[in-house]
This record gives structure tokens, sequence and C-alpha cells, in this order.
């Protein structure tokens, strides 16, 4: 790439803090850090810390069926998982469109699709277990209430309400008695999942990575210094990380700060989650147009599009030369080569974030410093699934949290993680 190119393409990542001077891992790691701290003290923090008062491990009890409904932004997932000599089977599967998503929909609706999905099981059930992935305020019974729903969601008169009290109202209006239920995040799913899966290690986390972000950990519930005489016994956390504002936003993150939902909410989420990181590429690409960085016709093409998903990039980043729509204006060598920097540079800045969040979880807990106890974290997600987006967060992990923090970490996938850990989870419980 010509020198003067190259310079101009760095100072337009720069201002976007899309370079590594403008992410120094620990100073992010710290700041997720305080963050943490300042929330289990009572301040005011922009990362809820979520004890679940759930218990993290114990018996997996053989052949007893477990109902699962996992809940998104997306979808209403339903199955029935049933352990046996440590694996999971899952079965009867089935799934419906989440009420809120393509319509504003009360609480109610949400209850009744869950419940809808999960009567056809309940005569084989033993247990129900609900994952969802919105941040719940626990209330030590084994219930809790949801604490707001994602941008991509429009749901109302749910604030207060007790999600399994719901639940099981609605089922005695089918007439249909209550099995004992769990109320179970994603990210403490996915760590469940890798304990079940890949059982044998000292400490698990659970990390969930896609139109949302979160970590769950375990720790005990007394470090929550706001509530006074909670017990201190390990329980599953999740971080709500979602909502933290400790981030270095960049030029076009301010724009699209300004057009979404929620101005100034939820900052992290919209630099890192699936759903925003086409339509970041495709803003810093106008600026690249901007700035003179690409011939006409690519500047042309850049320009008319109003909106990018990270499918069509991660396409065009694994196939720079066929790679669909992004390829065809990228015709030229230099705009493939400032279309390929930019690409990698995005998702670079996301794997950078993701990996400082997760550092200060591994520094919170205290895990990871021994060779011989390394931590094993298990990946959920659509961001798994995106192998630009995957490897450059494996690099991240390598390079900064094993490499830089000296710290001892392994990643875990496996299948049918959400199910399986909530049903683990069900299971552990009294």
């Amino acid at each position: 790439m010509d020198p003067t190119i190259q310079q101009k393409l760095t100072d337009l990542l720069r201002a976007n803090s899309m370079t590594p001077d403008t992410l120094h891992g620990p100073t992010l790691t710290q700041l997720f850090l305080s963050q943490m701290r300042v929330s289990l003290y009572g301040g005011v923090s922009s990362i809820p810390m979520l004890p679940s008062f759930l218990k993290a491990f114990g018996p997996l009890t053989e052949d007893t069926p477990v109902a699962v409904a996992e809940v998104d932004d997306r979808e209403v997932r339903v199955c029935l998982v049933t352990f046996s000599k440590g694996r999971a089977r899952c079965q009867a599967q089935d799934s419906f469109p989440v009420p809120g998503r393509e319509y504003p929909a009360p609480f109610e609706d949400l209850i009744y699709a869950v419940a809808e999905l999960l009567q056809p099981l309940l005569d084989r059930a033993k247990r129900i277990a609900l994952c969802l992935p919105f941040p719940v305020d626990y209330d030590s019974k084994g219930d809790g209430s949801i604490r707001r729903f994602p941008g991509s969601m429009t749901v109302h008169d749910f604030a207060g309400k007790l999600v399994l009290a719901s639940l099981a109202q609605e089922l005695r209006e089918r007439e249909i008695s209550p099995l004992p239920m769990v109320l179970i995040s994603q990210p403490a799913a996915a760590l469940l999942a890798a304990g079940v899966q890949a059982p044998g290690q000292r400490r698990y986390l659970g990390l969930t990575w896609g139109s949302g972000i979160d970590l769950g950990f375990v720790a005990p519930g007394s470090i929550v210094l706001r509530w006074p005489g909670i017990p201190g016994d390990l329980t599953l956390f999740s971080g709500g990380f979602s909502q933290a504002q400790c981030v270095p936003f960049g030029l076009v993150d301010y724009s699209k700060d300004r057009d979404c939902y929620g101005p100034g909410l939820d900052l992290y989420l919209k630099m890192v989650s699936t759903d925003y990181l086409g339509e970041i590429y495709r803003l810093v690409m106008i600026k690249a147009a901007e700035r003179k960085l690409l011939s006409f016709g690519c500047s042309r093409d850049v320009l008319s599009l109003t909106w990018l998903d990270l499918d069509t990039l991660v396409d065009f980043l694994t196939h720079p030369e066929t790679g669909g729509t992004l390829a065809h204006f990228c015709r030229e060598p230099q705009d493939r080569e400032v279309g390929l920097a930019v690409g990698k540079a995005v998702l670079d800045r996301a794997a950078r974030l993701v990996c400082a969040n997760l550092a200060a979880v591994l520094q919170f807990i205290g895990g990871g410093r021994e060779a011989d106890a390394p931590v094993c974290v298990g990946l959920q997600g659509a961001a798994f699934a995106a192998p630009p987006l995957k490897a450059a967060f494996e690099a991240q992990v390598q390079s900064y949290l094993r490499e830089a923090l000296g710290l001892h970490v392994t990643l875990w996938q496996g299948e049918d993680m959400l199910a399986v850990g909530s049903a683990a989870g069900a299971l552990y419980q009294p």
C-alpha cells in the first residue's frame, strides 16, 4: 500500500478507536474491573453484578427429563434434555418467533409463548428450566424479575413481575400443575454446559457473544457488599456487561449511537454486537471514501449502501475477490487493501474489547494464575460462528490473556450448550 494512503488509513482507524494505541488492554481491563467493584459496593455503575443464588455444581440425576425454554431477542426455543452417563440428549425441539421483536408486546405475551411451547413436553418432564439473556434481579428465593429488554425488543408491563411466578400462573390457568422451575441466565448456562461437556477443570466461565454480550462466573454471594447479610455460598453470577459504558468510542460510534435506540446506553454492546459490526464497517468505509482512500467507483458503491450485516463482511474477508457485494465494490487492488484493513480493524477492536472484559472477570475471581489449573471458558453465540471474528478473538486470547497477562485459559464450544447448561442448572438445585 502507498505510504501516504497507509498513513491516512491509520489516522482514520485511530479516529475510530481501532488502533492498538487506542485500545490498551490493561487500561480497558481496569475500566471493566473498576465498574464491577463499584457495582458490588452499591455505587453508580454501568455494569450491574447480578447474583443468581443458584448452585453451580451438584449431581446430574440420571434419566430425569428437564423441559428447557430458551428465550432471546429473536425466538423462543424449547427442548427436552435428559442426562445419561454424564451425556446430554436433546429431543422434541421446537421454536417460535419471540413476542416483542416484530411488534410491541406485553410481558404476558412472552410468558404465554413460553408456556405454549413447553406444554407438549410437560407430561414427560420432571423439571423446567427457563434460560434468558436479559439481566435479571433475583429475589434469593429462586425467582427474579427482568431488569430490562434489549433495544431490539419492545416489551411493556414487565417491571417488578416475577418471571417464574408468572409462568406458573399461566400453567395453572392451563390446568397444568407447575413443576420445580429454575431461572438461569445465558452466560451461566454456557458455564454449566462447559462443566458438563468438558469435565475435570477447576474453574469455569461462560461467555455469550452474539447480538448481546455477557459473562457468567462463580463467586461467593457475600462479595455483593451492597446487600448486607447475603448468603456467602458460592453462586452463579451474571455481569450485565452489555450495559457497560467504559469503552473508547470512536467517530462512527457516536453517529451510530445517535441514530440507534437509547443514545448513550449500552455503548460496549454497540461496539461488539454481531448485529452492529457490519454497520460499523459500512460507516468507517464511508469515512474512507470521504478521505479519498477509495476509488471513485468504490466510493460511489459504498455510499449507495444503507445497511450492511456481518455475514456480508465475513464473506468479503473470507473471499476478498469473490465474496459477494463487497468484493464487487472493491475490485481495484487499493480498494481491496483498504476494505480488508478496515474489516480486520473492526473485528479486532471487538475482539480486544471482549478479551479485556474477560481478563477483568478472570482477575476478579483470581482465576488462571496457575498453569496446572487453567480456567475453562464456555463459548456460546453467533460471534463464534463467524470464522474471521472467532479467529480474531482467539488471537487476542493468545496474545493478551496468555502472553501479556500470563493467564491460563482454555476455550470450549459444545453442542446445544444453552439447553444442556440450563438443564444441568435445574438438576443442581434442591
